[in-house]
């Protein structure tokens, strides 16, 4: 990435990458067009690929833009302060939901990436979801009370359920024509109860 773009007013930058991310939303790796980036953008194509140098390189920067800007919007809300497995999902869930209603192309292009099969992205891609999924656990349920799980469960075990829970979800629901993000929301929360029901010692029910 060409330094320079950092130099760009930050709302700026903001216009340039979210025009990418709804492109990428829009349309599978190969098919995205830089054309209709710069467009929305308001910049000519040469300009975008002198802030980036192809658009490999401005995919991954998005990419690692939203993952980055989920980790910040977790980190202002003060998620060390939460003990509860549960409630720390919900307040995961309340920071994507913010996200979603000022982006709706963010989780789209997210779903998108993580299920990206073409060759110029694919390992790169891979390699950046095995991380994140990895560094997940252990960075936001620092604080933890993991005594609640009944002795038999294992918590990340539990954690893996409702990520993939989650994700796969959105991915169905993001297509259909009467998606509601609120209703997505309230489904899920109320699948994590009944979750927590089995998984939880009685006493802290």
């Amino acid at each position: 990435m060409n330094e320079k773009f950092l130099k760009l007013p930050e709302e700026k930058q903001r216009k340039i990458i979210y025009s990418a991310v709804r492109v990428f939303a829009e349309k599978e790796y190969r098919y995205a067009s830089t054309d209709r980036m710069a467009e929305l953008a308001g910049i000519s194509k040469g300009l975008l690929f002198f802030y980036f140098k192809n658009k490999k390189s401005l995919y991954l920067y998005v990419y690692d833009h939203l993952i980055g800007l989920i980790v910040r919007q977790m980190e202002k809300m003060n998620f060390k302060e939460e003990h509860d497995f549960f409630k720390l999902f919900e307040l995961s869930i309340r920071v994507k939901s913010a996200l979603m209603k000022d982006n709706p192309y963010i989780h789209g292009f997210l779903l998108k990436a993580r299920y990206e099969e073409n060759e110029a992205v694919k390992q790169e891609l891979s390699e950046r979801n095995k991380t994140f999924l990895e560094e997940m656990f252990p960075r936001w349920f620092p604080e933890v009370d993991f005594s609640k799980f009944k002795e038999n469960v294992d918590p990340q075990d539990v954690f893996m359920l409702l990520y993939y829970l989650g994700d796969g979800y959105l991915r169905e629901a993001v297509g259909r024509n009467d998606f509601e993000l609120d209703r997505i929301c309230e489904d899920y929360e109320r699948w994590m109860d009944w979750i927590k029901g089995s998984v939880y010692r009685k006493e802290y029910l």
